[in-house]
């Protein structure tokens, strides 16, 4: 049954504003049943979750349906919903002060009179819904709201108009670290500290909310939360600690993202339209490689998606019934990229690396990690191993596979896309310390000869000599995991090919496999299997023992032979030609290469 254009939903990319999505006739996958599940787990609560997760629209359910003043629209708003059916006893009971601090500039010049507008604003927003409830003149309103010298007087203020008329308050907060990372990214952590502790105006800010919690009569019925880190609320704690962190807990695990059920009931509805010309188990299997495999709870079974990134290609792919030409959503890899201050230090003009880049390429090599996973922790805390892995989990560039025998949490990249980024992490962060360049079109040029005519031998020699004559280079690689780390990163610039570092195969782990991406590029005539072997430098001699080299190869050819008739990797690589590489280093010196 085919469904008339005019008839069809709309795919609700970019679409965060509730009132918008259920006006435009949106596809909506129905998340309501997690508001009674929040409602029990406390009345101060704080959720973490990935950018681009759908966390604004949840939160603009959660506005429509605790706001008293949309009690009479609750039917236009959840008809059809979970909620609808359930309904809790605090629907539409609370006055709702919501705030989205990405609205706020992070210009540090004006960073506190910028948040103070955003603040009166909102506030003055509130008192003009809510004025008849308040019973409060509104000319008298706005001139005390607007005569307040900093945020945390305008919240006071605010609260005491609820107070004085007994209103309950939900407070929602969207972002509520958004203008405090970009400061934290584009300034540093001085700038950082100077907002979020001692006399700050955030960290005052956040007393104030504190206090409308815990007072006589406290006008702060509940209050929630959402951002995607913890590092500015552990600065201000002791402004604001009474939020549970609820980030973890194993029955909201799905509460964001999207299911294989949910995005396989989504294919299907689609393809009513006649423009969905693959299967459906192609596009699942598609899309959950470069967008599914999230966990947010160490006991969950369950993976999601990523909410946006799966609405992008849906609508990409509907304009022509294609593949889409880039599978990165281009605004997520903006945000992402925003994050380079985590792994680099710019002092006096001199940029380097600091720890954290050693378990970015430690993570690329194995493919995973173990820690523990902080809940919170002060920005001057961000380089110990455990929090910077934990902070890399919370920003979806890791996600939990399972738990250690130590009940450490396993963690590990959790698809293509988050991989693309890693590679652009590595390599943007050799290029700004001068520790390695590459000629990219020389890059690509080699590359396409690789892909469709099995000339591997330039690009594999010209990365090798990039190394080996990169002085900068020798303190950072120091051993086969390294150098296959360093390959894995430049092997997948391409968008030709998916790249996997020890992927596992018929009787064993491939150091790196080079599976061609057909779905996309059709056309492409080679795939490859590469065995890396290495060998501890000799000094300072130039030549290896001929023995040496023969005893390694033969093992490689051993290995490759084993991996190459995997029955899923065959189905993977199509009708292409499979090469199978063996490349010997011995220190940052490429000694041997060639193929069986």
């Amino acid at each position: 049954m085919m469904i008339e254009e005019h008839d069809l939903k709309l795919i609700p990319y970019g679409v965060s504003d509730f009132d918008i999505l259920r006006q435009s006739n949106c596809y909506y996958v129905d998340k309501t049943r997690y508001i009674a599940a929040i409602e029990k787990k406390g009345r101060y609560l704080f959720l973490i979750r990935p950018r681009r997760f759908g966390k604004s629209l949840f939160l603009g359910i959660m506005d429509a349906y605790y706001d008293i003043h949309y009690k009479d629209r609750f039917d236009y708003f959840f008809m059809g919903t979970d909620i609808h059916r359930n309904p809790t006893r605090e629907k539409n009971s609370y006055l709702v002060f919501k705030l989205n601090f990405s609205a706020v500039s992070p210009h540090i010049s004006g960073i506190e009179e910028t948040f103070l507008d955003y603040i009166k604003e909102s506030a003055y927003g509130f008192v003009q819904k809510y004025q008849k409830l308040l019973d409060i003149d509104l000319k008298t309103a706005k001139e005390e709201l607007f005569s307040k010298k900093n945020a945390s007087e305008v919240m006071v203020t605010l609260l005491r108009y609820c107070k004085i008329q007994d209103q309950k308050i939900y407070v929602i907060i969207d972002e509520y670290d958004n203008f405090a990372n970009t400061i934290l990214s584009e300034s540093g952590e001085r700038e950082f500290e100077k907002i979020t502790h001692g006399e700050g105006f955030f960290r005052a800010f956040f007393n104030v909310l504190k206090a409308g919690t815990t007072d006589t009569e406290a006008p702060i019925s509940r209050l929630f939360m959402t951002g995607v880190s913890p590092i500015t609320l552990d600065d201000v704690t002791s402004g604001f600690n009474i939020a549970e962190q609820i980030s973890l807990d194993s029955d909201l695990n799905e509460i964001m993202g999207f299911t294989r059920p949910e995005v396989e009931t989504m294919i299907e509805y689609y393809r009513q339209t006649g423009k969905i010309r693959h299967s459906t188990p192609e596009l699942l299997e598609m899309m959950s490689q470069w967008y599914n495999h999230y966990r947010f709870s160490l006991h969950a079974s369950s993976e999601v998606f990523n909410t946006v990134h799966v609405l992008y290609f849906l609508k990409e792919y509907m304009k022509d019934s294609l593949v889409p030409d880039t599978l990165i959503d281009y605004n997520a890899r903006i945000d992402y990229m925003k994050l380079r201050h985590l792994i680099v230090i710019d002092q006096k003009g001199a940029i380097r690396t600091n720890g954290n880049f050693s378990i970015l390429r430690q993570i690329i090599a194995d493919g995973f990690t173990h820690s523990s996973l902080i809940k919170s922790f002060p920005i001057d805390e961000l380089t110990k191993p455990n929090h910077f892995v934990s902070l890399l989990y919370y920003f979806g560039l890791l996600t939990i596979t399972g738990i250690d025998e130590e009940k450490k949490a396993v963690l590990k990249i959790p698809n293509e896309a988050v991989k693309r980024l890693y590679y652009d992490y590595i390599k943007e962060t050799y290029e700004e310390t001068g520790l390695f360049t590459i000629d990219l079109s020389k890059y690509e040029a080699m590359m396409k000869e690789m892909a469709f005519h099995g000339q591997w031998e330039p690009l594999i020699e010209y990365l090798a000599q990039q190394v080996d004559k990169s002085m900068g280079i020798r303190d950072l690689i120091t051993g086969e995991r390294a150098i296959q780390a360093f390959l894995n990163v430049y092997l997948g610039l391409s968008a030709l090919y998916i790249v996997y570092s020890e992927k596992e195969l018929e009787k064993g782990y491939a150091d790196l496999v080079l599976e061609p991406f057909l779905a996309q590029y059709p056309q492409l005539k080679y795939s490859y299997l590469i065995e890396i072997k290495y060998i501890k430098p000799q000094g300072k001699k130039k030549t290896l023992p001929p023995g040496n080299i023969k005893k390694i190869r033969e093992e490689a050819e051993d290995q490759l032979k084993r991996y190459s008739p995997d029955e899923k990797f065959q189905k993977a690589i199509g009708q292409t030609t499979l090469k199978k590489i063996i490349l010997i280093f011995s220190g940052t010196r490429l000694v041997y290469h060639g193929e069986i």
